[in-house]
């Protein structure tokens, strides 16, 4: 989602920050009606088919720099924008141990690298003032082996780039995302830890065709574990951890963003689990996807494989319907060979109203809504309580009676846990992405 209308600064209540989706409430009837208008299990074999792919292949890693100068922080300089604004493209700004209290931007130096020296010890603090840890508005900015917190924004953001790489980072308790680009394409996050955010751990939006990737990390306490607004052609979410969010996995579509419907993404091979945790901050969002691990919210022609899916209230998988200022019905999304379990309403589950050819092959599920998704005999259309469900939950939003924590005091990452990048000293800088 995006960072615009983010809600109050002191993670208490507020209105619903995309649009008023109460006013579906009055319409759910009418929505039930239509559901059966398309199959809720499917017409074809096929994979997904949208105008790009959804699966961005691995690529060849980076190549690296042949010629570059390193700006020691602090050493050299005394603050790490300082020595941003000292280098050129290429250089590297290698930062050492300590708490930096200050908010990077790179605005004028395409293809710099940012790397800490240790990702535990080099911490750049917002001190609950500042807007964003690193904002990078320039192509093939990489941002490695550090730490951000207490920011009013974002801990790492990048915004209407090319080329774009975060790794071995850490964001906590950021007031909206913790590591987050938009409208940017060809990148990757990899062995990346967010935690303590209103919004999401990770984000990824406004992008068709993304050519994105983003692989072993992991996403705990926070509204929603990963976020896709209307981002998709070319995009990967794999390998990775989303537990004891409010909600798990989310691509989904909305009108606050540039093009929607969100459109191809492949979410593969991921552990989501117990994505119920009603002490996690929220600035008004991510109550909606409580208690689900995988949610497709109006998405069409995404693939959702392999995936290890359990211990959720609500709902294991679902393909659900979105309302903004215009109703998104999810369409022709594939869901293959997940195991899912232990999951309160139903393990896997398609809402009214969708548009058809939505097919769920060779999961491992024991219930679903409607029923026959897991196997059996199957009814015809999608099932109007899951868009129920959704909206009691936003109703409890809009009251204010929703649970949520404090982004500000929400619990620390588990830093033994959370590797450095091997040999930070010594490894060259790389490009962002093999493109």
């Amino acid at each position: 989602m995006n960072e615009s209308d983010s809600g109050d600064t002191n993670g208490g209540g507020g209105s619903v920050r995309r649009r008023d989706l109460l006013r579906a409430a009055g319409v759910t009837g009418a929505l039930g009606a239509v559901g059966a208008a398309g199959l809720a299990a499917g017409q074809s074999d096929e994979d997904s088919q949208g105008e790009f792919p959804a699966h961005q292949p691995a690529r060849d890693p980076p190549r690296a720099y042949e010629e570059y100068t390193v700006h020691r922080v602090p050493e050299q300089y005394d603050t790490i924008q300082r020595a941003v604004e000292a280098a050129e493209p290429r250089d590297l700004v290698l930062v050492g141990p300590g708490v930096y209290n200050e908010a990077v931007t790179v605005t004028d130096t395409p293809e710099l690298t940012i790397r800490g020296t240790d990702r535990n010890e080099v911490i750049l603090d917002g001190e609950f003032t500042r807007e964003d840890g690193v904002l990078a508005t320039v192509d093939d900015v990489v941002v490695e082996n550090m730490t951000a917190r207490n920011y009013q924004r974002n801990g790492f953001f990048w915004s209407s780039v090319t080329g774009w790489r975060g790794s071995y980072l850490t964001a906590y308790n950021n007031r909206v995302y913790g590591i987050y680009n938009i409208d940017s394409r060809h990148g990757r996050y990899h062995d990346c830890y967010a935690s303590g955010h209103t919004d999401s751990g990770f984000y990824v939006g406004e992008c068709d065709p993304c050519h994105a990737r983003l692989e072993n990390v992991r996403s705990e306490n926070n509204a929603i574990g990963y976020s896709g607004t209307n981002a998709g052609g070319y995009l990967t979410v794999t390998d990775s951890v989303f537990r004891d969010n409010m909600g798990g996995i989310v691509p989904n579509s909305l009108d606050s963003e540039a093009n929607p419907p969100q459109d191809s993404a492949r979410i593969q091979n991921n552990l989501v689990e117990g994505n119920n945790n009603a002490d996690a901050p929220d600035a008004a969002f991510g109550y909606g996807a409580f208690g689900a691990g995988i949610v497709v919210a109006g998405g069409i022609n995404d693939e959702i494989f392999d995936n290890e899916v359990r211990d959720h209230a609500n709902y294991g998988i679902v393909v659900a319907p979105m309302i903004d200022d215009n109703l998104y019905a999810p369409r022709n999304n594939l869901v293959r060979g997940n195991t899912v379990s232990n999951s309160g309403r139903a393990d896997l589950a398609v809402g009214a109203p969708q548009g058809g050819d939505n097919r769920f092959r060779d999961n491992d599920a024991d219930t679903s809504r409607p029923s026959g998704l897991a196997g059996g005999p199957r009814l015809v259309g999608g099932d109007p309580m899951v868009l129920t469900v959704m909206l009691e939950q936003f109703a409890q939003l809009e009251l204010g009676s929703s649970p949520r924590g404090d982004w500000r005091t929400a619990p620390e990452p588990p830093f033994d846990e959370l590797a450095s990048m091997p040999d930070p000293e010594t490894e060259p800088p790389r490009e962002a992405v093999r493109r």
